[in-house]
């Protein structure tokens, strides 16, 4: 108020605007607001939030009005009734550039940030945790905004403070450094005790082991606590503070007096920078202080809220970004890789400072009352499903089905992997830990194992089935044929089913297969001789018809004779076994017919069950034309007008023999041959 009228009344940029609201349907939560966050966003730069908590009607929203010198009518909402004026947390949306003291790096942006008073009337004491909780996470400076004095109650409050301190166990940078390391040359398996009971044991109780650099990006930087109204005498606001937060005595171990010991002791070492500062009244009229210039004020209280001022804009330095939780990149909000969101000089930004507000309402909305565990998990659960989203594009590079120990090797890399940077990343412990984090990689495994398995066996049964149809056609061949059916069983089987069938299901299908071969093998090793002899007779039979009929050869034709009969006959002298202990199939001879038909049928340079029946009708024509030949040429001599003479030279017609002109000259199709 007193900063614009001295100006003139120059109207200064910037509104008050909601980042989060009392929730419509359950009024203990939290409800985010765009127009705020989107205003968050506009920040550039480095940012250093100022929160104002404390009571309801203790002077927050005037307060701030005061720092950021503007009036009451355009600042943050101020109210003279015995109800809340501020619900929920609203910013300036202009912040306010703060010189670095470092040269060369950009100014820091203080926004200024109000909150609803706890204890208002209606209010449950969930919700007023939960704009704390809020408050505490998001500030840079946190101003303790009490009336008069400090009470057990007002040091009861922060006691979100201790909670959230004991979420930070001590995890040395030696530990995480070895199982990066690890994880980085690649380590196998063995070398993460998986089975011992203590593998991803990292939750001790260690409250004087934080990971400092953890916690601070969690805490506020400096912790403010302001006095209004500071009329007592006897000691300063400092050292009021200082006793306040002294441990008491505490004889009959009364259970709330040592929880109350603790957040003192909490209080006094959580915050790098504690300080204490005491603010006059401005005025005896409270309810005309918005109307009221700063030369109607109190000087004292002017020029303390001078020192204030100066003070605050400071202690305002750039929080430490979580970038590792948030893994937003700070201009576009895109994912970061961990060693660029995670660095340790990252600072807080306006849109990582939008998302931390995001990720913390959700978590202080979970549940029925808000913890610091509930943070903390929320946080690690988004690490966590970083790991898990990399876990399963290490599985994916894997293409099923694939073999079991592949599979295995993949996901022990990886989740060696996954783990160490876990735990690089992972805040305090809370019940995000990483043995939750192996066991829901196994449980990916498990998954991806049982996928592998329906690949493998879907995979090993298309093979096997071509396998089974391959060999019941191969018994249907027209020459049979040992030798091609063990050659094609190894080819199209074995060989095929080797290279494609990988995976669990891999033994049993083989074993299919296997099985399938000697099956069918068997049975056509029963009707391979049956055949043989019915093939070998019709060639008998044919080599008759052909050498008598088609081409005279007398001699051919006794050897299809003595074929025939040798087949018909010789079966009659092996009508039984019990002779000479053998039958005409185990006869030496007949074995040597057996070798010379499948050398004949199949050898690596002719199969005869392919080429077969070209030679056969090949053989055929061959016997055709010999025949038309002969028939043509007889007729030739007895009717020599009864054939063409262009056929004479493919009947082989003498020269002599052919007609002559009536000149007396020999022609053929109007050629003169004489010539």
């Amino acid at each position: 108020a007193a900063d614009a009228g001295a100006s003139g009344g120059s109207r200064v940029r910037g509104r008050p605007v909601p980042i989060v609201l009392p929730s419509a349907t359950d009024p203990t939560k939290l409800t985010l607001q765009k127009e705020g966050l989107d205003a968050l966003r506009a920040v550039r730069g480095p940012v250093a939030p100022v929160v104002v908590i404390g009571p309801y009607r203790s002077g927050k929203s005037f307060l701030l009005n005061q720092l950021l010198g503007v009036p009451c009518d355009e600042g943050f909402g101020v109210g003279h009734t015995r109800q809340t004026e501020t619900k929920g947390v609203w910013v300036w949306s202009e912040p306010t550039l703060v010189p670095s003291a470092e040269t060369g790096t950009q100014p820091t942006s203080v926004v200024y940030v109000d909150t609803e008073g706890f204890e208002a009337t209606g209010m449950s004491d969930a919700y007023d945790d939960r704009i704390f909780a809020l408050s505490s996470i998001v500030a840079s400076v946190l101003v303790y905004n009490l009336p008069e004095t400090v009470k057990e109650g007002d040091i009861e409050k922060l006691s979100f403070a201790l909670e959230l301190a004991r979420e930070f166990s001590g995890r040395t940078k030696v530990s995480q450094a070895n199982e990066i390391e690890i994880a980085q040359k690649g380590g196998d398996a063995s070398l993460f005790a998986q089975d011992s009971p203590n593998a991803y044991d990292d939750d001790d109780d260690d409250l004087g082991l934080w990971d400092a650099s953890q916690l601070r990006a969690f805490l506020p930087d400096s912790l403010l606590w302001l006095i209004q109204r500071d009329f007592l005498e006897g000691s300063t606001v400092t050292e009021m503070v200082d006793q306040a937060l002294r441990s008491v005595a505490n004889p009959t171990a009364d259970a709330h007096v040592a929880e109350l010991n603790r957040i003192r002791e909490s209080l006094r070492a959580l915050a790098e920078k504690r300080d204490a500062f005491g603010l006059t009244q401005p005025h005896l009229e409270r309810t005309r202080l918005c109307e009221l210039r700063d030369d109607q004020l109190e000087p004292g209280y002017v020029r303390q809220r001078e020192e204030l001022k100066a003070h605050v804009r400071k202690a305002a330095v750039a929080k430490s970004s979580l970038g590792a939780a948030l893994g937003m990149d700070e201009t576009s909000g895109m994912s970061q890789s961990t060693k660029e969101t995670n660095a340790p000089n990252a600072k807080m930004t306006g849109v990582s400072l939008a998302a931390l507000i995001e990720r913390s309402v959700a978590a202080l909305n979970e549940g029925d009352f808000p913890t610091a565990g509930s943070v903390v998990d929320a946080f690690n659960r988004d690490a966590m499903e970083k790991r898990v989203e990399a876990h399963v594009r290490a599985l994916d590079a894997v293409a099923l089905p694939a073999a079991e120990a592949a599979l295995t090797l993949a996901h022990s890399r990886s989740k060696i992997t996954q783990i160490a940077a876990f735990r690089s990343e992972r805040f305090g412990r809370g019940a995000v830990t990483a043995k939750a984090l192996a066991s829901k990689l196994d449980a990916l495994f498990e998954q991806r194992s049982e996928r592998n398995a329906f690949a493998s066996g879907k995979a090993c049964d298309v093979l096997a089935s071509r396998c089974e149809e391959t060999l019941v056609k191969m018994s249907r061949m027209r020459l049979p044929s040992l030798r091609k059916f063990d050659a094609t069983a190894s080819r199209e089987c074995a060989r095929a089913f080797a290279d494609g069938c990988v995976g669990p299901s891999k033994d049993t299908a083989q074993a299919r297969v296997k099985r399938a071969v000697e099956r069918e093998r068997a049975a056509f090793s029963q009707t391979y001789n049956a055949r043989l002899l019915n093939g070998l007779l019709l060639i008998a039979v044919g080599g008759v018809v052909t050498f008598r009929f088609l081409w005279v050869v007398p001699l051919a034709e006794l050897a299809s004779w003595v074929l025939f009969l040798l087949l018909e006959v010789a079966p009659k002298f092996y009508f039984t076994t019990a002779l000479n202990g053998e039958g005409m199939f185990e006869s030496t001879w007949w074995s040597t017919a057996s070798r010379v038909w499948e050398a004949a049928v199949y050898n690596p340079v002719l199969d005869m069950d392919v080429a077969g029946p070209i030679f056969f009708f090949a053989l055929v024509a061959v016997a055709a034309w010999v025949r038309v030949r002969r028939f043509a040429r007889w007729m030739h001599a007895r009717c020599p007008c009864c054939v063409p003479s262009f056929c004479h030279p493919l009947l082989g017609v003498k020269n002599e023999d052919r007609p002559r002109t009536k000149f007396g000259r020999k022609t053929d199709r109007g050629r003169d041959l004489d010539v």
